[in-house]
């Protein structure tokens, strides 16, 4: 099958084969049915890998691969045991806007899980997440993710009043009034959630 040199591509390729094994896994990725066999071929840890010494691109198609991947509730804990949070919030903090962007869906992802939101805001996301909400009116995708991550980390009483510390309401109150904002409807819901 593919798979099988795919993954080699990625733990012991050049630098272009990296990305381009990134980039094929993260399409993969997006079929759910795929999930098991990825894990299956151990392709979790150089993932992880790519995120810390990958290229800037291969960075961007590494964490989209994660997030396809952090769909299935048993993978999310797979990859927060291959250390998959220090390395996205690096991205998010220092990346270009592309590699903040494949953070935020990855991040998104991994906060669908109630267990994992907690390790999660203790990384030190919040931040960039809500300094990031102003760069992404016109981007439906990265602002939408950025809400998803906010709304789930807010669900829980304690880590709701970590994100209002950080500035999310003001920050969601701004996009959700913004001319021009692709994706208003999902920072108010970020906010009913948030609460005043």
């Amino acid at each position: 099958g593919a798979l099988p040199p795919l993954v080699a591509l990625l733990r012991a390729g050049t630098a272009d084969g990296k990305r381009d094994a990134a980039y094929a896994i993260g399409w993969l990725a997006s079929d759910a049915p795929t999930h098991l066999l990825l894990v299956g071929e151990d392709a979790l840890p150089p993932l992880v890998a790519l995120l810390r010494s990958g290229t800037g691109q291969a960075k961007v198609y590494a964490a989209a691969a994660i997030g396809w991947l952090a769909k299935d509730a048993p993978t999310r804990t797979l990859f927060m045991g291959e250390g998959v949070l220090p390395p996205l919030v690096a991205m998010l903090r220092a990346g270009n806007l592309s590699e903040k962007m494949g953070s935020a869906f990855a991040l998104a992802m991994l906060a669908e899980d109630e267990s994992l939101r907690s390790p999660i805001v203790v990384a030190g996301p919040l931040p960039p997440l809500v300094a990031l909400l102003g760069q992404m009116y016109a981007d439906g995708i990265g602002g939408n993710n950025i809400c998803s991550t906010l709304q789930h980390l807010a669900a829980d009483a304690q880590l709701r009043e970590l994100a209002k510390e950080h500035g999310a309401v003001g920050a969601l109150a701004a996009a959700a009034t913004a001319p021009g904002c692709t994706w208003a409807g999902k920072a108010r819901a970020a906010l009913r959630v948030l609460g005043p």
